[in-house]
């Protein structure tokens, strides 16, 4: 029986034990080693995105600050910085997935620690924003440990209880280290943007994502099957905001006002015929909690989100779509037409 005991230790021990040294050397999740921009890549958006901007804080006093998911690549903090402050100093505060408990953790994470907070811009996404925090195992959408609390070692043996369970993560990290392949970061050091070219025009509107030669196969890719599309493809999702969320939206507005935050609340396009806008009881909640005039919706159907040349894919707008609604947003100048079928 020993013997079986042994033999069944070695079965199952030895291929952790060897998936164990391959996560600890390849570090897959950039999360072990000492954080250097030259060795961090883009799939763990929510510690990268925390680790610049505990690297930086002291160094850029950062007091403004766009807080979103991925649809926030859409948006350049150079070109929000024009309608702030000459002084003020902008982060994009993303993380894949994000959720609404996400955004309230780092904004309560800078509430207490004394960071200001002058301007604050919200990404809404529908239905995104308002899901249940993310599952335990999931590590590409997991808190940093800085705003849940957890010990350092815990949050590390979540992420690699996930990577033994994919093998297409061990295939990648073997691959990577033997080819030596590095993984070049290409956001903005300071800033965080997703895109350095965005710090060089982000005064200029930029061309819709179809008319950009880099993006446009993948773009036609993404659409090639989107054909033959009517009004009555387009939905209102169900009621999205429950008592929780509530609870944690009169938290966030309780914040900004302590901070006399100047915020907007932005609610994301996605394409409008494969997405769904925001269901009109949720709008007028948010509308209750912070304000008419901060409340901007681009989900429900517009020149914007029934135009796919706007979209990367359906669920991400471009830069173009990204200053046009800045533009509105912050010069109160109408530019999108909403499509009155749709309220």
């Amino acid at each position: 029986m020993k013997k079986f005991l042994l033999v069944i230790s070695f079965t199952l021990g030895l291929p952790i034990l060897l998936l164990l040294t391959i996560y600890l050397y390849t570090d897959p999740f950039c999360t072990l080693k000492k954080f250097d921009l030259s060795h961090v890549d883009q799939t763990n958006r929510e510690y990268l995105s925390t680790e610049l901007f505990l690297r930086n804080k002291d160094k850029y006093h950062y007091d403004s600050f766009i807080f979103g998911s991925s649809r926030g690549t859409g948006i350049n903090t150079y070109t929000w910085k024009m309608y702030l402050p000459n002084e003020s100093q902008q982060y994009l505060f993303q993380a894949w997935s994000e959720t609404l408990t996400g955004i309230e953790l780092k904004i309560e994470y800078l509430q207490k620690n004394n960071i200001p907070m002058r301007n604050a811009l919200v990404l809404i996404d529908i239905p995104g924003t308002f899901v249940e925090n993310q599952l335990p195992h999931e590590s590409l959408t997991l808190k940093h440990y800085l705003f849940t609390g957890q010990h350092r070692w815990v949050y590390n043996g979540i992420h690699f209880c996930n990577f033994i369970q994919k093998v297409s993560l061990w295939i990648d990290a073997v691959s990577e280290t033997i080819n030596h392949e590095s993984h070049p970061f290409t956001s903005d050091t300071i800033t965080n943007d997703n895109y350095v070219y965005n710090k060089i025009h982000y005064a200029f509107l930029p061309k819709q994502d179809s008319l950009n030669s880099t993006s446009n196969k993948v773009r036609q890719n993404f659409f090639a099957k989107i054909t033959n599309k009517s009004t009555d493809d387009i939905q209102m999702s169900p009621k999205l905001i429950d008592d929780d969320f509530v609870c944690q939206l009169r938290n966030i507005k309780s914040i900004f006002d302590e901070n006399k935050t100047n915020y907007q609340i932005l609610i994301t396009p996605g394409y409008c015929y494969t997405s769904q806008y925001i269901n009109s009881a949720d709008l007028t909640m948010l509308r209750d909690i912070f304000g008419d005039d901060r409340v901007h919706d681009y989900s429900t159907p517009n020149d914007l989100n029934m135009d796919y040349n706007n979209f990367i894919d359906p669920s991400h707008f471009d830069l173009h779509t990204g200053f046009i609604m800045l533009q509105e947003i912050y010069t109160d100048t109408i530019i999108v037409q909403k499509y009155p079928y749709a309220l």
